[in-house]
């Protein structure tokens, strides 16, 4: 009868966990509130931003962790649980539960933030292989804009977010072995292009930003650095 309950319980949970701000917290530990300063995003980015790069990685990591506690919590502790659904799919489930909480906050008038770390931690603990090869490319990408282009660091994130999560559809179609849109293996895949396409959204400003601040370019104007 309780195993019954999981499919909607843990979804729910999931929801609510997302929706637990660590940089609004981290905010007012500082005496700031994240919503008035900044990009006014909820986020580890602007974190770094108004606070200090040390509270970027702080909130990015806490972040990263409520994404992906209850999935690879259901994975390990259910795995031999008789349940109404497949284990992967109420993980996967929880997991979109806790990205849309970060996205749409109860507790901060449904605004939050951009959910990249969320949903990092959300594919760790469903397919660890992509995750890492995503947030390498990440890094990458980071490091380029940061100390090639000479790109503030927090102005950085941004682009590297939009190109890093793009290619996390071609890493899953690469690392598994079999056709990765048959099978056990559908749901994953369908989560890993939800993931891409939820933050490609989240990010629209940025990339309109970016594409604006090319066309300036070519004009020899200057402009705005993207929101993050």
């Amino acid at each position: 009868m309780l195993t019954s309950l999981l499919p909607f319980a843990l979804p729910v949970l999931g929801y609510f966990l997302g929706s637990i701000s660590f940089a609004w917290i981290s905010g007012k530990l500082k005496g700031v509130n994240l919503k008035e300063h900044g990009s006014k995003n909820l986020g580890a980015t602007n974190a770094g931003r108004v606070l200090g790069k040390q509270w970027f990685f702080i909130v990015f990591f806490l972040d990263l962790a409520k994404g992906l506690v209850l999935p690879l919590l259901i994975r390990l502790l259910l795995i031999d649980t008789e349940l109404p659904v497949p284990l992967d799919v109420l993980a996967i489930i929880t997991g979109l539960g806790a990205v849309l909480g970060h996205i749409f906050t109860c507790f901060h008038g449904f605004k939050g933030g951009k959910a990249v770390a969320t949903s990092l931690g959300v594919l760790f603990g469903l397919d660890p292989v992509v995750a890492g090869l995503s947030f390498g490319v990440w890094v990458i990408l980071w490091v380029f804009g940061r100390f090639i282009l000479k790109l503030p660091a927090s102005n950085a994130v941004g682009p590297a977010s939009v190109l890093s999560v793009i290619t996390s559809p071609f890493w899953r179609h690469y690392t598994v072995e079999a056709n990765e849109w048959q099978g056990e293996y559908l749901p994953t895949s369908i989560l890993v292009v939800c993931l891409s396409s939820l933050i490609l959204i989240r990010h629209r400003n940025n990339i309109i930003a970016m594409l604006q601040k090319k066309e300036v370019a070519k004009n020899g104007q200057t402009e705005a650095t993207p929101e993050n």
